[in-house]
C-alpha cells in the first residue's frame, strides 16, 4: 500500500519527536584527564575550569566555574558567584570546609554549598579525593551539580591535580563519579502526548487506505 504525502509527513513528524524525545532526556557529561592531568599551580591563582565550554586557564576568565589553588595555607577551592558554590561542611563563609567525597556519594539540591573561598583542608592527604559542586549553566540557565576527582597530597594538598570532571546537564543531582545516566532513558516508554502523534499518524494511514478502497 502506498501512502499518501499527507500520510507520510505525519508518521515522519511522529518518529521524529518520539527521537527528539529519546535525546532530551537528561544528560551527565565528563571530561577524563587521567591520561595527562591538570596540574593545579602552587599558587593563589592555581587553575580555572569552565565545565560547559571546556576551557581552563591559569589566569582567570569570565565565566569558569570551578577554581583550585592554594590560598596560601593551603588547596582551597573557589565556586564563581552566586548560586555556585562548593558542597561543604561547616559554618557558610571563610570557615567553610569542603567535603571529601567519596565514588557514588550524591551532590544534589539537598547539599549545603558555600558561595566563593572553601578551604580544602581535609583534601590535605595523599590520595584522590572528589569535591562536589553546584554552578550556573550559561546555556541554559540552570543550575547544575558535578564533580571533580582530586589528586593531592599530604600536607598542604599540594602536588594537586584535577583528574577529571563531570555534571549533569539539566539540574538533577549527580553521584560521585558518575559519567552516565544511572538508568536508561524512558523513550522505550513513549510519552501520552507522543504516542497520540503516532495514533494520528496511524488513524490518518487508516482513512487513506479506506478512501481507496
Amino acid at each position: 500500500m502506498k501512502l499518501s504525502k499527507m500520510s507520510r509527513s505525519v508518521l515522519v513528524g511522529a518518529t521524529a519527536l518520539l527521537c527528539f524525545a529519546s535525546a532530551a532526556q537528561a544528560a551527565v557529561i565528563s571530561v577524563d584527564f587521567s591520561s595527562s592531568p591538570v596540574v593545579v599551580p602552587n599558587n593563589i591563582d592555581g587553575v580555572y575550569f569552565n565545565f560547559v565550554t571546556g576551557q581552563r586557564s591559569t589566569t582567570e576568565f569570565a565565566g569558569y566555574d570551578f577554581n583550585p589553588y592554594n590560598n596560601n595555607s593551603g588547596l582551597t577551592f573557589y565556586g564563581n558567584a552566586s548560586p555556585s558554590g562548593i558542597l561543604a561542611t561547616g559554618t557558610p563563609g571563610t570557615g567553610a570546609e569542603a567535603r571529601v567525597l567519596r565514588f557514588g556519594d550524591l551532590i544534589s539540591v539537598a547539599g549545603q554549598y558555600n558561595q566563593y573561598q572553601t578551604r580544602g583542608d581535609d583534601f590535605d592527604v595523599t590520595g584522590q579525593e572528589y569535591v562536589g559542586l553546584r554552578f550556573l549553566n550559561e546555556t541554559t540557565g540552570v543550575l547544575n551539580y558535578g564533580w571533580a576527582l582530586m589528586s593531592t597530597t599530604a600536607g598542604n594538598g599540594f602536588p594537586a591535580s584535577v583528574l577529571a570532571y563531570g555534571y549533569e546537564n539539566t539540574g538533577l543531582s549527580i553521584t560521585a563519579g558518575q559519567t552516565a545516566a544511572v538508568e536508561p532513558p524512558p523513550a522505550a516508554v513513549p510519552e501520552p502526548g507522543s504516542m497520540a502523534l503516532v495514533g494520528l499518524a496511524l488513524g490518518a494511514m487508516g482513512i487513506m487506505r479506506r478512501r481507496k478502497s
